[in-house]
């Protein structure tokens, strides 16, 4: 396995590559401190099972280096972390094209569990967002929407904000992973969203909280 570590500040790539090592001995991280030395590294040819992009690198836009090494990377996933960010950053990151956003605070098992879930085709999205209170504000017609959900609906959704997958909301509630899934179609359909990514931003937006 081999991982694109983005970030210009050494000891934090030290210590994301010690995570990096509990997560699997062998994966191979190729470090970049810069943003034109991450597009190098992508424009030759090389490819990457994870991309992972610090948001506030030296001498550049957050979202617009983010809106470039995701179209770089094409189908390899591109993972933004930061260590100060608001709920509006998270939002823009994931519209564009990002697979997760990993806050830097965040402990090292469950970065793990967050890099485990972008491996596995997920998305990974922090349930706690610092926002200002005019980001935190709730839209009417939104909040509605979620009054439709079932209990367990509500229930699925919340897990699935937090960042975790079918087979871990199943574990967690008890049940079984087809029934997840159909819980979450009738989420869906009941919310007008068609994914899972969808969703979780319907819900951030909105205040959700389970």
């Amino acid at each position: 396995m081999k991982f694109l570590l983005a970030d210009d500040h050494g000891l934090f790539r030290e210590g994301i590559k010690l995570i990096f090592n509990k997560l699997q001995p062998d994966i191979e991280v190729v470090e970049a401190e810069t943003l034109p030395e991450t597009e190098s590294l992508l424009n030759n040819g090389s490819k990457y099972d994870l991309i992972l992009l610090d948001l506030k690198m030296p001498g550049v836009s957050g979202l617009d280096s983010v809106q470039k090494i995701v179209s770089l990377a094409e189908e390899q996933p591109v993972v933004v972390m930061s260590g100060a960010y608001r709920r509006a950053d998270v939002l823009s990151c994931i519209d564009k094209g990002a697979a997760g956003f990993i806050p830097k605070t965040l402990g090292g098992q469950a970065m793990i569990n967050a890099i485990n879930l972008v491996l596995h085709g997920e998305k990974f999205i922090p349930s706690v967002i610092c926002s200002t209170d005019e980001e935190m504000a709730e839209d009417e017609t939104d909040s509605k929407i979620f009054e439709e959900l079932t209990t367990r609906e509500r229930e699925v959704l919340k897990y699935l904000v937090e960042g975790h997958s079918n087979k871990v909301i199943a574990s967690i509630l008890e049940l079984q992973e087809v029934t997840v899934r159909a819980h979450l179609k009738g989420v869906f359909r009941k919310l007008g969203v068609s994914s899972r990514t969808q969703a979780v931003g319907l819900a951030l937006r909105s205040g959700f909280s389970g």
